[in-house]
This record gives structure tokens, sequence and C-alpha cells, in this order.
């Protein structure tokens, strides 16, 4: 039997892939930290009661813009996540290396919400629509380099959004070997957004390192597609991900495609990792959080622990923080979503306003982050 804890959450089905589990645990939290997992685990400050519920690894979603104020794009985190279960938000590159300080001093430290950042290639980052790589003095490998290195308790590595006319008349495979010798500076990953580009995708991940991030990966515009004209993978892509290159789903406004999503999928290549790519323009529809677009991935035939499984335990091994998040071990982050899986009519739509009739949806009840109770249903609510 455990020691008094601060938190229980008992009577609900764990998943929690990093360990195989998937069976009717408690799960006891303390000093923020998983303190203990099983049956009977004594005395607790607080219980949440998960009876019919999921209890899963705090989510990280490994594409988010939370510069709020900042960008036209920025989200409040600490108004989203605590509901959706989203412990771990990862801005990718709403902060270039010019304001990136400003992104850590005035949003990832005064946030309750875990925010971990890539830097943008572009020195002004993502502050509207369009065009942040225009003007040629924004762009700079170097400096880029610098801002990650400055900032390693923050800043994961860069980012850079190839898509038509991002610099102006630039070619974007040269701004990808920018990107790439910013990375290489920073011994750092390297996330790419590919979606709108104009350029072939095969001639942009051929050029991919191990550890480095495709975005966006099933998006629905030519020709940077991941799927060619007899409707399967490109060989290029099973060469990337062979080699160490992750498949990131960035649901976003325009960048998930159901009809891509299942050629690939039928054609064996899942996504590695599901991310939102939460957005002011999509949080209203059509992405709306993170347990939305997993529910999606659950609508297109993926089990229901392969989803929990890119929500958690595979982002985590990307951001290199697989020994404390992803999963309930004892001593990992006292970080945990509470999940129930509905069942009914659902309307899900995709990027392209396709709208796929769902049977099963997931919708967040409770969240704990660094061990405390942080959002919860209050009919869940005991102690």
């Amino acid at each position: 039997m455990a020691d008094q804890c601060d938190v229980l959450i008992a009577n609900g089905r764990m998943i929690d892939p990093a360990n195989g589990v998937d069976a009717v645990r408690d799960v006891a939290l303390k000093d923020g930290k998983v303190s203990a997992v099983g049956h009977n685990l004594g005395q607790a400050d607080a219980v949440i009661d998960a009876a019919g519920c999921l209890v899963v690894p705090g989510l990280i979603d490994l594409h988010t813009h939370v510069y709020k104020d900042v960008s036209m794009f920025g989200i409040e985190a600490d108004e989203l996540c605590p509901r959706t279960g989203v412990t771990t938000s990862v801005d990718t590159g709403t902060a270039g290396w010019i304001n990136y300080r400003g992104l850590e001093r005035y949003v990832i430290e005064p946030s309750a919400t875990r925010i971990l950042a890539y830097v943008n290639l572009s020195g002004v980052g993502l502050p509207w629509r369009r065009g942040e790589m225009v003007y040629e003095g924004y762009v700079s490998a170097s400096e880029c380099a610098r801002a990650v290195l400055n900032h390693p308790q923050t800043a994961l590595g860069v980012k850079v959004r190839l898509y038509r006319g991002v610099g102006g008349d630039a070619d974007l495979r040269d701004l990808l070997q920018i990107a790439i010798e910013a990375a290489n500076r920073c011994e750092k990953p390297l996330m790419v957004h590919v979606s709108n580009a104009d350029v072939p995708l095969r001639d942009l991940i051929q050029h991919l390192r191990p550890g480095d991030i495709v975005t966006h990966c099933f998006h629905g515009t030519q020709p940077a597609s991941i799927i060619d004209s007899r409707g399967k993978v490109i060989s290029e892509a099973w060469e990337a991900r062979d080699r160490g290159v992750i498949f990131d789903i960035g649901h976003g406004l325009g960048s998930f495609s159901y009809d891509i999503g299942r050629a690939a999928m039928e054609d064996g290549f899942p996504p590695d990792t599901i991310s939102s790519d939460i957005h002011t323009f999509n949080i209203d529809g059509p992405v709306y959080d993170l347990p939305t677009t997993m529910s999606k991935f659950l609508n297109l035939g993926m089990s229901l622990n392969d989803v929990i499984r890119r929500a958690t335990l595979e982002p985590a091994q990307v951001i290199y923080r697989a020994d404390d998040l992803g999963h309930l071990g004892v001593g990992a982050a006292g970080d945990v979503a509470v999940l129930e899986l509905e069942t009914g009519a659902f309307a899900l739509t995709d990027s392209m306003q396709q709208v796929l009739m769902g049977a099963q949806r997931l919708v967040c009840r409770a969240s704990v982050r660094d061990g405390k109770i942080w959002w919860q249903n209050r009919e869940n609510a005991h102690g």
C-alpha cells in the first residue's frame, strides 16, 4: 500500500503505451510525480473518479501557436490546454530568432501549461499569414542557431515554413538548405512545414536528417503531396522514415485531408505523431483541439492505443523527453489526462471541408498537471 498521496485517479482504464498497460488501474501522484500504479493505493488529499473513462499520460501537442497578442495566430494556452488534457504544448515557430525571448518571458515562463518551442528561421517568426521571409535580412542560419542555443530550457530546434511565395522569388530548396544549416549549427532537429509548397515533396524530404520532422504530412495540395499519381506513398517518404525522419499531422486550417490520410494509411504509412496546429483561425473549427484531431484518426480506423501513443509517447520521444513525459511509470511527471470515449454520431471536418460522420469521439473530463488537479468536470470531483 502506498503512502498518503496528493491526488488519486481511481477506477479508470489506464492506457500507457510506453509501459504496455491497457487495464483498469489507479494512479497515485505525490510531489509532482507518479508515485504508484495499481490497486488499493491508500488515501489521497483529492480523488478523481475515472470510472468509465480512459486514464492516459498528459497529451503532448507537437504543433501549436501560443504567442498570443504578438502573432495573429497566437492563442492563450492556459485557456485551452487544461480542458483538453494537453499538458505540454509545443509552439512551432510563432517566434523567430529576433523575438524568441519575448515568447519565453511573456508566454512560456508565466504559463501553467508546459510550453516548449521551435525557433523560426525567420527572425520575426510568424506575425501574419504569409511572407515572413520576403525580407532577406530576416533569414539567418547563424542567428537562428544562436537563439536556439541561448535558450536551452525551452528551445527544441528550428522551424521553417516552406510554401509558395514565403520568400518572394526565392527557391524553397534554397530556403530549406539555410534551415538545415541552422539546425546543423545548433545540432538540433528541424521541423519543416510542407503544405502549399510549389516544389515536389521528394525534393524537400530527401535532404532531411534523422530526428527532423515533416509537419502537415497529410495535406492535400500538389505538387508537395505525400501521395503519388497511383495513390501510393512516394518512395522518398518511405526512405526518409527508414532513416529516422518523423511524419507529423499538424492538422491546421488547410493542412489535413481525409483522402490523403486514408490513402497513406491504407498503404501502411500512418503518421508518427498526431498534432493539432491549433491557432486563432481554426480553434472554432475545423480543429477545435487535440482530442478532436485524435478522434478523426479513430474514425479513420486507427486503434485507440495507437492514437493515444501518437499523442503521448511518440511526441515525447520526438522532443527528447520520454524519460519523464508521455508515460505513467513511477517517477514520471505528474501529468495525466482523463478522457471519455463517447459513442454516437459526430460530424468531424478536415481542412478540405470534407465531413466524416464518426461513431466515436474523445473528450477530456479531467486533467492533472505537475501532480495537481488542473481542470475537471465537477461531476468527477471527490475529496
